[in-house]
């Protein structure tokens, strides 16, 4: 610690974390990427891109500034994407974007959570093709489903923990079996790639957490208050309600994927699994989208009033 702090002062980086990762990443440069892999036994892929990055560009601190913006820049381009697949409406995805620009839990993702970012940014720009593949999975599909939640593993495995469980519960609904088997030996796919090194992080893991204050799965109100959208909180609500409807009703997978992921990331607050992952309750929060949420409610309330408008007039 005192290694780090003397080479990255505070007021250097934005952010504890920020300077953890360039401390990091400067020690996958000294030491090569896989002394470092077999020291953590887990790939961290977002040091190890750092690191790339520092090395390519030559200024390892400049990496460190410019990678968050392009993880950001991805989230906000793929949550329109998925908005606007999702509601058929480019003014509601534009509306997504902006408002999850401006949420209090993407700046602060965006400020020095790397890892969070990163591992959102690949689960947005994922989901489109879980869609399209669910029940149509092939061997080429197959491989590069494989490739890219391998990515999201590496990259923080509590993020992939809490994505698993929200493909694993749009699977049910369906009910194929073999969908179901298929996508589950996926998910557990990059774990069995890597599973040497995985059995001894899961034993650094769990004593981690063993290890972990209580105090520090306390979620604070005014937290829940402020990552929740803050006075968005009554929208962000209703978005997961409309989602978790039309999933329901008409088994919209893109609706779907915004009521299930969110209600996942809540409930991992909610109930002790937050302690289980040694994950700090308000990292779940920042996951929850809170952009997206709001505008698929103003759309579903806008157009309610309007057909409550016109059959006020013809009437």
């Amino acid at each position: 610690m005192w290694s780090q702090t003397e080479s990255y002062a505070p007021g250097l980086l934005l952010g504890w974390d920020s300077s953890t990762y360039a401390y990091l990443a400067r020690l996958v440069i000294q030491n090569g990427p896989l002394a470092m892999i077999s020291t953590w036994n887990y790939p961290h892929l977002s040091v190890l891109t750092l690191a790339g990055a520092g090395l390519l560009i030559g200024n390892l601190d400049l990496a460190e500034r410019i990678l968050p913006v392009l993880y950001g820049g991805t989230v906000v381009i793929a949550t329109f994407r998925l908005v606007r697949l999702t509601a058929g409406n480019v003014h509601v995805a534009g509306i997504s974007s902006i408002l999850t620009v401006v949420s209090l839990n993407f700046v602060r993702l965006l400020a020095d959570l790397n890892r969070n970012l990163l591992a959102l940014a690949l689960i947005v720009l994922y989901v489109p093709f879980f869609v399209k593949w669910k029940t149509g999975i092939n061997p080429t599909r197959a491989v590069v489903s494989l490739a890219w939640l391998s990515l999201v593993a590496y990259t923080q495995v509590e993020s992939y923990v809490l994505f698993s469980l929200t493909i694993i519960i749009l699977l049910m609904r369906s009910m194929q079996l073999r969908s179901f088997l298929t996508w589950t030996l996926l998910l557990a796919g990059p774990f069995l790639l890597e599973l040497p090194l995985f059995v001894n992080f899961v034993l650094d893991y769990g004593q981690t957490a063993s290890l972990t204050p209580k105090t520090a799965t306390t979620l604070n109100g005014f937290a829940a208050f402020a990552f929740l959208g803050g006075f968005l909180i009554p929208a962000v609500a209703v978005g997961v309600a409309i989602s978790l409807k039309q999933y329901v009703k008409r088994g919209n997978l893109f609706f779907g994927f915004w009521g299930i992921w969110s209600s996942v990331a809540l409930a991992s607050v909610l109930l002790p699994l937050s302690g289980i992952l040694a994950f700090p309750p308000e990292r779940a929060l920042y996951l929850v989208p809170v952009g997206a949420l709001s505008a698929l409610a103003v759309e579903t309330i806008s157009v309610s009033l309007l057909g409550v408008m016109a059959r006020y007039r013809s009437g």
